[in-house]
């Protein structure tokens, strides 16, 4: 007769989640190989089934695996080699998915930034890697001028978002945009370029090194102020690994939205590789707007979105034919992440769409999501259990030590999906990469929470400050390090505040050096300092010049007050 398990009331030892895996995986992967490997590897059997869909167009994963090798080629026979780093800013297209395949096919890391970055971003984005070349969509060409020639880029290759299109798509869009490259030879078309370059011979793969950086993307400040992360291929294998545990319904021949930019893990991971090695299909959405998941309905059969996403349907539900409707009905299943959901939302989500919805967790640093909801145990007002193989706790950073069921502390990971370094900056590394007592390293997230008996995780609050505005991660640090360069400027702290609009948006407190100066004036001018030095999600949505800022009886700023007053104040100003 089988005993049942006695529990020791401490989840890493426990294990309680692993009831809730399935017990076979959808495919087995293995996690010592190239992500190039892994795509094309686990579908060599299904080469003809559709991989990629964009704005109607398909490719399958042959033509996937065409492109990807040709771009390797014309990489390599323009003098790329193993090591050397590419900056990429693109948005969601095919050819963005065969140059991280080709670019990690031929052990070039590629190193993914928002396409909103200013040309001061972008020239210490590339300086800071010693980037050789730059891979961009023509959106971005008036900022890469004013960057260029304060970097060492050797070529700058710019993509079309409609270069997959159809010719008569392509002239429309030329016609209506009229952009021109400069008169520089560092300047090609990239479709050009691939075509001057290519031979007719075979590039072999690079082999799998778990050290070697593959994948470089920005943080959004969930760990203070914005890093550059590195990853390595093994990242990316573990996470599709584990992943084909959870019961998500991404399997073979299934559609799956991504309704989410390139430049995240969480796209990257989740969103694109994971289905894809899958072999499922992936419609990627070349925007990212509140009404992207509802503009694809009846296409797919999961979607990774932001909550922002779903509350665009919630809110216009009413609207909707009843034809519409029943394209909500029809999809398997809504995920979610990037952004809190309470349990009240959680249910109120799946009372309206009569589909199940799943939160999950993770950060950048983790590639992506850490924890993913049971879609046959979702758990309301949790964010879900670890992933298969893998462990979370809530850790006691005084005492060093795991914290039992339903205790808060901070939420740390052991996980093979944990980033390599942030470039150049080795201290900030190991805060968040550190070894606990029993040897291991583990992943720091800097959030709060716990685990219950059953292995689910509740977060409760941020260890840092961090600003949530329709998904994307703000550090405030970020925001009061720009207000603070002003000379007018004596103080300043950035707060998260409720908006009708946009639900969170940052709201910036600032103390004068002057009490006499023109506030009106001054407060015009820190506006246009930001909206010129931060991305455009980053510019706090409301100012408050004030005389003095509040404190806890620990001599620190009273955050939370400030967020009180600061929604006080954006009331007073709707009424």
């Amino acid at each position: 007769m089988q005993t049942e398990k006695q529990m020791t009331g401490y989840p890493s030892i426990d294990r309680p989640q692993d009831r809730l895996y399935r017990t076979k995986p959808i495919r087995e992967i293995a996690t010592e190989q190239t992500i190039y490997e892994m795509v094309f590897n686990a579908n060599e059997n299904n080469m003809n089934w559709k991989a990629l869909v964009y704005l109607g167009k398909t490719w399958s994963f042959q033509k996937l695996k065409n492109k990807s090798d040709r771009y390797a080629n014309a990489f390599i026979c323009s003098g790329l080699k193993k090591g050397d780093c590419v900056l990429i800013g693109v948005t969601n297209c095919p050819d963005a998915v065969a140059i991280l395949l080709a670019l990690n096919k031929i052990g070039v890391v590629s190193k993914w930034f928002d396409v909103r970055a200013s040309e001061k971003d972008i020239e210490c984005y590339a300086n800071d890697s010693n980037c050789r070349y730059l891979i961009a969509f023509d959106m971005l060409i008036d900022r890469i001028k004013l960057a260029l020639d304060n970097t060492n880029l050797e070529k700058v290759l710019i993509i079309k978002p409609t270069d997959c299109l159809s010719a008569i798509i392509q002239i429309a869009y030329a016609i209506k945009n009229k952009i021109r490259l400069p008169k520089d030879t560092r300047y090609d078309l990239f479709k050009n370029f691939v075509k001057n370059n290519y031979t007719n011979s075979n590039i072999p793969c690079v082999s799998f090194d778990k050290d070697r950086p593959s994948i470089m993307i920005q943080s959004s400040g969930t760990t203070g102020k914005p890093k550059i992360i590195a990853h390595s291929d093994c990242s990316a294998t573990s996470s599709v690994k584990s992943l084909s545990y959870s019961d998500l319904p991404v399997e073979p021949q299934k559609n799956i939205l991504d309704a989410l930019p390139p430049w995240i893990a969480y796209a990257l991971g989740q969103a694109i590789l994971y289905p894809l090695t899958m072999g499922a299909t992936v419609h990627l959405s070349p925007t990212f707007e509140p009404d992207t998941v509802m503009k694809y309905l009846g296409k797919f059969s999961l979607s990774f979105a932001a909550p922002f996403h779903y509350r665009y349907i919630r809110d216009n539900f009413n609207t909707l034919s009843k034809k519409r409707k029943e394209l909500v009905y029809s999809a398997e299943c809504f995920a979610s992440g990037g952004d809190k959901i309470s349990a009240e939302e959680n249910k109120a989500f799946e009372d309206l769409f009569k589909t199940p919805f799943i939160n999950g967790y993770g950060n950048n640093e983790g590639w992506g999501a850490l924890t993913v909801n049971s879609v046959k145990h979702n758990k309301y007002g949790s964010v879900g259990i670890a992933k298969y193989g893998e462990t979370i706790i809530a850790y006691d950073n005084d005492t060093e030590k795991e914290l039992p069921y339903g205790e808060n502390g901070e939420i740390c990971a052991l996980v093979d999906t944990m980033f390599l370094y942030y470039e150049g900056n080795e201290e900030e590394t190991k805060a968040v990469k550190r070894i606990h007592p029993d040897g291991k390293i583990w992943l720091h997230t800097g959030d709060l929470g716990n685990v219950d008996n059953e292995g689910f995780i509740t977060l409760g609050g941020r260890a840092r400050r961090v600003i949530v505005r329709q998904g994307f991660k703000i550090s405030a640090y970020t925001i009061e390090d720009k207000i603070t360069e002003h000379p007018a400027v004596k103080e300043c702290v950035a707060v998260e505040v409720k908006d009708a609009i946009e639900e969170h948006v940052p709201m910036a407190y600032i103390i004068l050096k002057d009490i006499t100066t023109d506030a009106e004036t001054i407060k015009q001018s820190i506006y246009d300092k930001c909206r010129s030095e931060l991305k455009e999600y980053e510019i706090p949505k409301y100012f408050r010049i004030v005389t003095e800022l509040p404190y806890t009886p620990n001599n620190k700023y009273d955050f939370r007050l400030l967020e009180q007053q600061g929604n006080e104040y954006v009331n007073s100003l709707n009424n």
